[in-house]
């Protein structure tokens, strides 16, 4: 039996677009085993793959020395086969030190860090965007020709979502009927939906709102009052749990282009997505509904990590009901659940 080993360290939504061509596959080639390499913070969402016959975490602190640890863990494993998901010179590194002799990598056009191209034995052409779902789709049919196009599907337990169940209560909202999450980000990063958008957000919400903060908020104050669940380090378990608690009540999610919101949608709840910086086409979880500012300025999407705008990042200041909704992307269509 073959081993394949599915480079994909980071970013969180990125990981979990990958793992629908995981899934995939898994579905059209059982007999291989599947091992996926990660950063050790995000290995609580590969929890429950059953698909998987290994997941190995990287330290992505360790430098030189978390590079030999992992090199060593992949060692022991042996695979034969190296998909690098990532595409840039870490991930290509770590794929060669995996041993395997057939590595796989998008081509250059594709890939985060093109020239890292060189350290693959063969290359493939993504027939789209360079979205992670779709190079990593592209990579996965280089082994599995007839791989589906597929969605992440993250599940969280019956406990887990009863734990979830139980937070929601303690925040005065009723888990057995829909309720609507939004989800918050730090004010400084140009994705997060502006200060008065986010509260004309919460005001037009028919339905129960509970805004979600996650570490990297933990010093953010939310400019509208409503319950607020803040998720520590570490918890990210909860938040999968979230999403299948809101896919299960008919709930719904409105962010911005970050983490939680894509693993909020990879869990099947009906979530939307606001951008501004951002391109749709590289990042927009496929089975999102995206929203944009209907009069954007000349400069979005610019991608840029700190807004040039003489006024600030005015892309993101629009809420749901204000955005234009732009169409699913082609490539996704047909997809099975």
């Amino acid at each position: 039996m073959k081993r394949v080993l599915l480079v994909r360290l980071s970013a969180m939504g990125d990981l979990v677009q990958s793992l629908g061509a995981v899934r995939a596959l898994a579905q059209v080639r059982p007999e291989l085993e599947l091992c996926v390499l990660t950063q050790r913070p995000l290995l609580p969402l590969l929890e429950g793959r059953r698909e998987l016959a290994a997941v190995v975490p990287h330290d992505r602190r360790g430098r030189s020395g978390g590079l030999l640890a992992t090199r060593a863990l992949l060692r022991r494993l042996g695979c034969d086969i190296a998909l690098d998901l990532q595409g840039n010179w870490k991930s290509a590194l770590l794929a060669l030190l995996s041993g395997a002799r057939q590595r796989f990598g998008a081509a250059g056009s594709w890939r985060q860090e093109p020239l890292s191209r060189w350290l693959r034995t063969r290359t493939v052409s993504v027939p789209g965007p360079p979205h992670p779902a779709l190079v990593a789709h592209a990579l996965v049919r280089a082994i599995a020709p007839t791989a589906p196009m597929l969605p992440p599907g993250l599940q969280a337990s019956e406990a887990e979502i009863a734990a979830a169940a139980a937070t929601v209560a303690r925040l005065g909202i009723a888990p057995t009927r829909p309720f609507r999450v939004v989800v918050l980000a730090d004010p400084a990063d140009p994705r997060t939906q502006r200060p008065a958008a986010l509260v004309r957000e919460v005001a037009a919400s028919e339905l129960p709102v509970l805004l979600l903060a996650g570490p990297a908020e933990a010093q953010v104050a939310p400019p509208v009052a409503a319950p607020l669940w803040r998720q520590g380090a570490g918890e990210l378990r909860q938040l999968v749990a979230l999403g299948c608690l809101l896919a299960r009540v008919g709930g719904a999610v409105v962010g911005p282009d970050t983490g939680p919101s894509h693993v909020l949608a990879a869990c099947g709840a009906s979530t939307t997505v606001l951008f501004g910086p951002q391109d749709p086409a590289c990042t927009a979880p496929p089975l999102a509904r995206v929203l944009v500012h209907r009069q954007p300025p000349a400069c979005a999407p610019c991608r840029r990590h700190v807004c040039r705008h003489a006024e600030g990042p005015v892309c993101m200041a629009f809420h749901g009901a204000e955005g234009a909704e732009l169409p699913a992307p082609a490539w996704f269509a047909g997809a099975r659940v």
